[in-house]
C-alpha cells in the first residue's frame, strides 16, 4: 500500500487518479476546494482523507500539513494535478489577470504543496513528487512551429513553461533524495479538450500509475508521457 496526495482531485484526471489507486487499496489523500466534494469523495472511496484546500493561496501549505499529520507521518507519491485553462491567444486580448491565475495555480500552486508534503515524503523508501504538465509547456516542441495556428492560450503555455522551470530546479536540488518528474499525460478528452485529444481520462490515469509504479530516484528529472516516451524541455 502506498500514500498518495492528489491535488485537483475532483473531476477529470485527478479524480480518475484517485479512482485508480484508492481501488487498488493505496491510502489516498484528494486536495479539493468544497466541504460538499469532499465528503462525496470519503463516502465513494475507502481508506480516503480529503484535504479541502485553496492552493491559491499560502495558508494551503500549514493546512495540508496539519491534516496529512492527523492520518499518516509519511506519505509516497505527491501528484500535482491542479490546474484551469487559459482563454486568450492573441497578444491584443491577452489579459494580465488571466495569466497571474494560471501562473498562481499551475506554478506557485505546486510549490505550495510540495512544501507542505516534503516532510511527509522524506521518510518514505521511494518518494515521488509528479507534476502534470504538458507538451505545450516545451519551449523546443513551441519553438519549433509544431503548435502553429493552434490557438493556444498565452497563459497556459507561459504557466505550464514555468512549471517545468520548477520541476528541473527540484529535481536538481532534491536529486538524492526524492524523485521529481514532469509528466504530460496525453491529450485530453476534458472539457478544456485540444482540436486533437484522443485519450479519456480514466486511460491517462492507468498509464500514469502503471508508469509511477516502476518510477524511482534513477528516473528523477524527466519529462515524460508515461508508458510513452521522453519529452524535450
Amino acid at each position: 500500500m502506498e500514500k498518495v496526495l492528489i491535488t485537483g482531485a475532483s473531476r477529470g484526471l485527478g479524480y480518475e487518479l484517485l479512482k485508480i489507486y484508492s481501488t487498488r487499496n493505496n491510502m489516498t489523500f484528494p486536495l479539493v476546494r468544497s466541504e460538499e466534494t469532499a465528503k462525496s469523495l470519503s463516502s465513494e472511496f475507502t481508506n480516503c482523507y480529503p484535504i479541502v484546500a485553496d492552493l491559491t493561496n499560502d495558508n494551503a501549505i500549514i493546512h495540508i500539513a496539519s491534516v496529512l499529520s492527523k492520518y499518516t507521518e509519511n506519505i509516497d507519491i505527491l501528484i500535482n494535478n491542479a490546474g484551469i485553462s487559459g482563454n486568450e491567444y492573441l497578444i491584443e486580448t491577452v489579459r494580465t489577470e488571466e495569466v497571474n491565475n494560471l501562473f498562481n495555480i499551475h506554478c506557485l500552486g505546486p510549490i505550495r504543496a510540495v512544501k507542505a508534503c516534503l516532510s511527509f515524503l522524506r521518510p518514505s523508501e521511494n518518494p515521488r513528487i509528479i507534476n502534470v504538465s504538458s507538451r505545450l509547456g516545451s519551449l523546443q516542441k513551441m519553438s519549433s512551429g509544431e503548435f502553429l495556428n493552434r490557438n493556444f492560450s498565452y497563459s497556459y503555455r507561459m504557466a505550464k513553461a514555468a512549471q517545468n522551470m520548477f520541476t528541473v530546479c527540484l529535481s536538481q536540488e532534491l536529486e538524492e533524495s526524492i524523485t521529481v518528474c514532469a509528466i504530460h499525460p496525453g491529450q485530453l478528452l476534458t472539457r478544456g479538450r485540444s482540436t486533437d485529444a484522443n485519450t479519456d481520462p480514466a486511460t491517462a490515469a492507468f498509464n500514469i500509475y502503471e508508469w509511477a509504479k516502476e518510477v524511482d530516484i534513477n528516473a528523477t528529472g524527466q519529462y515524460v508521457q508515461p508508458l510513452v516516451g521522453e519529452l524535450p524541455w
